[in-house]
């Protein structure tokens, strides 16, 4: 790929240092849009991501490349429990600053629904998103997700709280 090309793909195991780099960025530069902090967030072990890539069929984090620069990130996973076998989550979705207004966000999410519609028996994809991210809420309502419910000060950090609201997208 070259370095002016931009390119939506499923991370290797090899490319975690990057995911984890980007990951880094998006909890320091939006603390309340994430309910990880840089303390407790299992997305910061490189062990952790390694292995939460090694089943495709029920995880992948998507990436936006720019050349062999990695500018974006959305986490999916399809729920373990038998009984919730039908959902999958979108989770951690982030684009750097200089690589947004260009599609990137649409890009990785419809990117990460595709990968969950194509685990045999998943019915529906949910997400959550707070109040200190009023873009991104805005552009999973115009990919189709609608808000099934709203937690009240759900994540806070220094005295300050946030709403979060959870938006779930039907893919039958």
């Amino acid at each position: 790929m070259s370095p002016d090309t931009t390119g939506i793909r499923a991370l290797r195991p090899d490319e975690v240092p990057l995911f984890v780099e980007l990951r880094r960025e998006a909890l320091a530069e939006a603390p309340l849009a994430f309910a990880a902090s840089p303390e407790d967030d299992r997305g910061l072990s490189a062990e952790f991501m390694r292995e939460s890539l090694s089943d495709p069929d029920s995880a992948a984090v998507l990436g936006a490349f720019e050349g062999d620069r990695l500018v974006g990130i959305a986490g999916v996973g399809r729920l373990s429990k038998r009984k919730q076998r039908h959902r999958a989550i979108v989770w951690g979705m982030y684009v750097s600053p200089p690589a947004r207004g260009r599609g990137l966000g649409l890009d990785l999410l419809q990117a990460a629904v595709n990968r969950a519609r194509s685990w045999t028996g998943v019915l529906q994809v949910q997400l959550s998103v707070t109040d200190a991210a009023p873009e991104a809420r805005r552009l999973y309502e115009r990919a189709g997700f609608r808000e099934w419910g709203v937690e009240p000060r759900s994540l806070g950090e220094e005295g300050q709280f946030v709403t979060e609201r959870h938006l779930v997208l039907d893919l039958d």
